[in-house]
Formats: structure tokens, sequence, C-alpha cells
């Protein structure tokens, strides 16, 4: 009999110990999200562009909203959390989707400058 309360006794704590992981990351998912963006949004100002073009902010904010879609359908946090979150990552993938663009755009302006000025060296030199 004694036995069989001791081997309860370690089921539950061996219970209790597995799923407490699962417990409290409930509770703080919604503080690390806020870590997260508050992380992104002091990194510094210079992006860093990936193999794909893509910059690491950029990639950070897809992360997020992926990271976001994927704790709403496993019930890791309400609705209104997600609408919330989910806004806020959209808005800053799309931040930094505009920020790329706007950066190929100046490369491109740079661009055609060197290439007018290339051109206007070649008519005066023939």
């Amino acid at each position: 009999m004694d036995s069989i309360l001791l081997a309860v006794a370690l089921g539950l704590i061996s219970l209790a110990f597995v799923l407490q992981p699962l417990y409290s990351g409930r509770a703080s998912r919604r503080g690390k999200l806020t870590q997260d963006d508050n992380a992104g949004i002091a990194s510094s100002a210079s992006p860093t562009s990936t193999e794909g073009g893509q910059t690491e902010r950029e990639q950070a904010a897809r992360a997020a909203l992926h990271e976001v879609e994927l704790d709403y359908q496993l019930g890791n946090i309400t609705a209104a959390d997600y609408r919330t979150l989910r806004e806020r990552y959209t808005r800053r993938a799309l931040r930094e989707l505009k920020a790329r663009y706007d950066r190929e755009q100046e490369l491109d302006e740079m661009i055609e400058e060197q290439l007018r000025r290339l051109r206007e060296q070649n008519e005066q030199n023939t």
C-alpha cells in the first residue's frame, strides 16, 4: 500500500514537472513577444541583407508573425492578443519591406546617375 502511494506521488510530481513549462509558457508568452518586439525596434538602424535579399529585421518580423499565428492555432494566446500582436508584427513587416524598397530605389537612382555621367563622358570623348 505504501509503495502504491509512493508511486502515485512520484507520478504526480513527474507529471507536474513535465507540464509546468506548458502552463508557465502561456503566462509568459505575451511578455516574450513584447520583449522580442522591443528588441527588434532597438536593433541597429543599418540593415544587414541575407542571401534572399531580405534584411535580418524583415526576417525577424516575418518569423514573429509566424510564431503568433502558431501560438494562436495552438491556443497559447487569446483571440484579442492574437489580433493585437498580428497587427503589430504585420506593421513591422510592412515597414521593413517599405524600407527595403526605398533602399532599392535609392540604389537604382544612384546607378542611373552613374550611367548618365558615363554617357556624358563618352560623348565628350568622341
